[in-house]
């Protein structure tokens, strides 16, 4: 897996060490915990590698999680379409999307 350099969610070191950040550890914590791992114990980038992949089975649950406190606008409600819904769903919140853009006028 490679790392992204510019994560918010930690900080890497050239010797393979890694820290969360505090947004690391307010997003990642419930994520890692539905997998029973305690993210305090993750010191290094191949226990972060692994804790990753032991708590994969578990990503679609913390997504949906976090999309419920998402703000009820329309365009998270698009987002929320598009990661979780149907096409069909996603399609009409954009339709809605771009009526409400063109000032109510429809698309012919």
């Amino acid at each position: 897996m490679l790392m992204n350099p510019r994560s918010p969610y930690y900080l890497s070191d050239l010797q393979g060490g890694l820290r969360f950040t505090q947004t690391g550890v307010k997003a990642l914590t419930p994520y890692f915990a539905m997998a029973g791992i305690d993210i305090r114990q993750i010191n290094t980038i191949e226990e972060y590698q692994h804790a990753r992949e032991q708590a994969s089975p578990y990503f679609m649950s913390w997504l949906e999680q976090r999309i419920a406190k998402w703000p009820a606008t329309p365009e998270f409600n698009l987002l929320k379409a598009a990661t979780l819904g149907t096409p069909g769903e996603t399609e009409k919140i954009l339709q809605q999307l771009n009526k409400q853009q063109d000032g109510g006028h429809e698309h012919v």
